[in-house]
């Protein structure tokens, strides 16, 4: 498998909801009961953990790109990252949040696969300092000679797959798989009582699934210091509209908690795990109309579908994706195991089975 290792391989193998949230709440526009603010500004607002893994992504994605620069990586010191322990972070204000690690908030079954991926890149920024070549690791050189990324004997870029799978295995699916479940927002959740900074536990919960998504509390308005999920909204934005879909969502929600309205809630959280999943596929999208844009240069083919592979990653790790496994598995075959073989053809299916799957087929060329 493309991963070279076994790890992957065993990894491959929600609701129904409104595609757009102002059908959903038509009937609540009017309403006069409460005050739906523009932007995310709530009282007792407090999504500190959040901003500290994205932190720690930033920093982990930081090292292992080092790697492009012909720096000979350690495992051990990625796997520290990611369980934040033995002191790994140059922000010592992430060391000193001990409770706090990417690795307990990734998805259970991906986490060795990611620990197995720190070991390959480990293995691979062995021979980073050299010129790769298909079926031998090292650094891929784009032709104009501006950039240059480590990648394994498939052409495989270690750093983009890493990066966006921990935004799909930890920040997507605890957004809308924990913060957004019954066990979290439900009818049995405290939202009365209230803890200063925080809010009601409900209310809690409901922001820390807005810190994952990384944007500023006036998105889109203000798209300055946008992180990750927010910045590639930015990006797909003018196709898929979706930084108002999502930052709409957001706000009715926390409105509708702190109002006691159980229904507007239920529809603004149906919203928030429907367009962010349609992120998910439109960001997959995007890297596959960028690998096909630029077939003829392997450093950037590889570049960009490397980005691909790890956003379409997180299209398996929510509950009922539009995307099936099968479907899913039909993708990456299309990829295909070696990045140097992969046609443009090959990326047509893989962009035609994802837009399908999501209704994207009158947008995915504006990806």
């Amino acid at each position: 498998m493309m991963f070279n290792s076994s790890t992957f391989r065993t990894f491959t193998l929600a609701v129904a909801a409104c595609v757009a949230f102002s059908s959903c709440s038509d009937e609540k526009e009017d309403d006069p009961s409460y005050n739906v603010p523009q932007t995310y500004n709530f009282e007792n607002v407090s999504y500190t953990g959040q901003t500290q893994r994205i932190q720690m992504l930033d920093e982990l994605d930081a090292y292992i790109k080092t790697g492009h620069d012909g720096d000979v990586l350690n495992a051990q010191k990625m796997k520290d990252m990611y369980a934040n322990a033995n002191n790994p972070f140059a922000d010592a204000s992430l060391n000193a949040a001990t409770s706090k690690q990417l690795k307990n908030k990734t998805i259970l079954t991906a986490q060795p696969v990611f620990e197995a991926l720190f070991d390959d890149v480990a293995a691979a920024s062995l021979s980073s300092g050299i010129p790769a070549l298909e079926g031998l690791p090292g650094l891929l050189t784009t032709a104009d000679g501006s950039k240059s990324y480590l990648v394994n004997g498939d052409g495989l870029e270690y750093a983009q797959v890493i990066q966006k799978g921990l935004m799909g295995a930890v920040f997507f699916n605890q957004a809308v798989e924990s913060y957004l479940s019954a066990e979290k927002i439900g009818p049995a959740v405290d939202n009365t009582t209230v803890t200063a900074g925080e809010g009601t536990k409900m209310e809690h919960h409901w922001d820390e699934a807005f810190g994952y998504f990384g944007a500023p509390v006036d998105f889109p308005a203000n798209t300055t210091g946008t992180k990750y999920w927010a910045n590639y909204s930015n990006k797909v934005d003018a196709a898929l509209g979706s930084n108002k879909a999502l930052m709409d969502a957001f706000i009715k929600g926390r409105a509708a908690i702190s109002a006691k309205d159980m229904e507007g809630k239920d529809e603004a959280a149906a919203t928030v795990r429907t367009e962010w999943e349609r992120l998910v596929a439109a960001a997959t999208i995007l890297e596959l109309n960028a690998a096909k844009a630029n077939i003829a240069d392997q450093a950037k083919k590889s570049h960009y579908l490397s980005e691909a592979i790890g956003f379409a990653m997180g299209l398996q790790y929510i509950t009922a994706p539009k995307l099936s496994a099968a479907q899913y598995q039909q993708v990456m075959d299309a990829i295909g195991t070696n990045l140097y073989e992969t046609t443009a053809d090959d990326i047509n299916v893989a962009i035609n089975i994802i837009s399908t799957a999501y209704g994207m087929d009158n947008i995915k060329g504006q990806l």
